[in-house]
């Protein structure tokens, strides 16, 4: 359609971020490669969004302590 346009990661957090951002998620690629709709808002901004974010932080925590443990 006019206006559509679609934006797609391999980033499994910002993926996480989109879809908790309501923006919807047409499919996967092979490759893992997630696609979404979206109009309003390029790859790039939401990137810089989702960096900035509490999510963005969580997420880096939490891998932080799968390295932990999996050191053990």
């Amino acid at each position: 359609t006019v206006g559509e346009k679609m934006i797609d990661t391999r980033n499994v957090g910002l993926a996480a971020y989109l879809k908790m951002r309501e923006i919807k998620l047409l499919g996967i690629k092979e490759g893992n490669v997630f696609v979404f709709e979206c109009s309003d808002k390029t790859l790039r901004d939401w990137e810089i969004e989702y960096v900035n974010s509490c999510c963005f932080k969580h997420d880096r925590e939490l891998m932080s302590l799968r390295k932990l443990m999996s050191r053990e």
